[in-house]
């Protein structure tokens, strides 16, 4: 019994580092933009600086172009976004999953991990934009991060299984800070 105890304890531990060595090494400085409209990557950018995680920045437009990885050692893309709110902004979906394929696919190139989030929970998983922003954006992601309130059926659970990705989990928005500093 003692030796089934204590194989147990060791596999136990091994099982925990090997996640721990799994997860990505987060490298500042940070970036952060949206695909789509919605203030995902403003919260990513806020609750890392309450973390003390720096330098970030976020950008709604940056481009493929305009990434230097110089200024960027890891790039987060929000996904989950407001149909209403691109229409009234005169944002493009379509357009928004081009630039930001494109800048994922750059990211890679240069070296930059790439982290696809969905942090707003289950009101940014309810429409087609919402799907393509995510279908579009996770597959090319290093990692996913998410909110616990994303995952509430498990889809995300499943989806990064399926796509072969870590997922990074934490409770709510005001965590993502404290979990990016830990994964540094």
């Amino acid at each position: 019994m003692m030796k089934r105890k204590a194989f147990l304890s060791v596999l136990a531990l091994f099982l925990l580092a090997a996640s721990a060595a799994a997860l990505p090494k987060i490298e500042t400085p940070i970036i952060a933009t949206t695909c789509g409209q919605s203030p995902g990557a403003m919260m990513i950018k806020m609750s890392a600086m309450q973390a003390k995680v720096a330098p970030v920045d976020s950008s709604k437009t940056i481009t493929a172009d305009e990434l230097d990885p110089a200024k960027c050692k890891t790039l987060i893309v929000t996904t989950g976004t407001s149909m209403k709110g691109m229409g009234a902004a005169g944002t493009d979906v379509d357009k928004e999953i081009a630039r930001c394929t494109a800048l994922i696919k750059a990211a890679k190139e240069k070296g930059i991990l790439v982290i696809g989030a969905h942090i707003e929970g289950m009101a940014r998983r309810t429409d087609a934009s919402d799907e393509a922003s995510i279908k579009a954006v996770m597959p090319l992601a290093d990692a996913m991060l998410i909110i616990t309130d994303s995952d509430s059926d498990g889809f995300f659970t499943k989806y990064a299984a399926e796509l072969g990705k870590e997922l990074i989990v934490v409770k709510d928005a005001l965590s993502i800070g404290a979990k990016l500093a830990e994964l540094q």
